[in-house]
């Protein structure tokens, strides 16, 4: 499993460490109509390119693909398709298929941080907090709403989706242009964001370098809100270690690694996490 260092686990404790929850917290998410899982982002562009009408065009995306451009590639498909299309096929993605909580999903409302911040555009987490014991203990703020301030002034947790969800399909932020465009309407909601990397540690839980949400979500956050104290980013170790080194300096990460394509060690090493924060808490209920 993953080896968690005692300050960090203090820190998530003392509720001092919010939660960045991104795809790969719900890749062990099934549905509850046909035992699909949700997609990953290569396989979100290629579902979306499907809808494409000019030939030459949807190989080219492809390509993209294909070579990891996903921004580029999400860039064009946006531009290409109808935006009925758009929210047709986002919905069939990501609300039709009824997808069921993870076991990541289990250990984070364990954990129970004051703050959960999102990429993601399902529903999933959202509706498990707002489900049985948690039901009234959580907010729900999207970027393009204006509470989010109120709700970090009360003890209320809150769930921040940064991105959007598919409860508003033309709100969701999807490509660069769209989180330029979001940043520019929004920018009381942006700087909330940039505030909370600075005075607070983040735990980056289902991303992969490599997904585009958290490359602009990272870019932004190191340039408006620089900081000697690092994150902490739970990855697969499947890069280069020049290239591992290279990120974890320009982002001011530390890297938690997993065995690749092992979400069951991910898993585990989450709920292992849980099971050490909810124990510090007993030990030291001034936390």
């Amino acid at each position: 499993m993953i080896a968690w260092g005692e300050a960090l686990i203090k820190e998530i404790a003392a509720r001092r460490c919010l939660i960045f929850l991104g795809a790969g917290a719900s890749m062990g998410c099934v549905s509850a109509v046909d035992g699909v899982s949700p997609p990953s982002w290569p396989e979100l562009l290629r579902r979306l390119a499907s809808r494409i009408s000019e030939l030459d065009t949807k190989d080219f995306v492809g390509n993209l693909i294909d070579a990891k451009k996903y921004l580029d590639a999400a860039e064009i498909i946006k531009s290409r398709i109808d935006p009925a299309d758009f929210t047709d096929t986002m919905r069939a993605i990501f609300e039709a298929p009824r997808f069921e909580k993870s076991s990541i999903h289990e250990s984070i409302l364990r954990i129970d941080p004051k703050v959960v911040i999102t990429t993601n555009f399902d529903r999933i987490y959202d509706n498990y907090c707002l489900e049985g014991q948690a039901v009234a203990g959580y907010n729900v703020c999207k970027y393009h709403e204006d509470h989010l301030v109120s709700d970090l002034r009360s003890p209320i947790r809150s769930i921040v989706k940064a991105h959007g969800c598919v409860s508003v399909p033309d709100r969701m932020v999807l490509t660069r242009s769209d989180f330029f465009k979001a940043k520019a309407r929004h920018p009381s909601f942006f700087q909330v964001l940039d505030a909370l990397f600075l005075t607070h540690t983040i735990l980056f839980i289902g991303y992969s370098m490599e997904d585009p949400d958290i490359q602009l979500t990272l870019e932004n956050a190191s340039i408006a809100a620089p900081s000697a104290h690092r994150h902490h980013f739970i990855c697969s170790d499947d890069d280069h270690q020049a290239l591992k080194d290279s990120k974890s300096k320009s982002f001011n990460l530390t890297l938690h690694e997993f065995p690749s394509g092992d979400y069951a060690h991910l898993e585990q090493s989450v709920s292992d996490l849980a099971d050490r924060v909810i124990s510090a808490r007993e030990e030291q209920p001034q936390l």
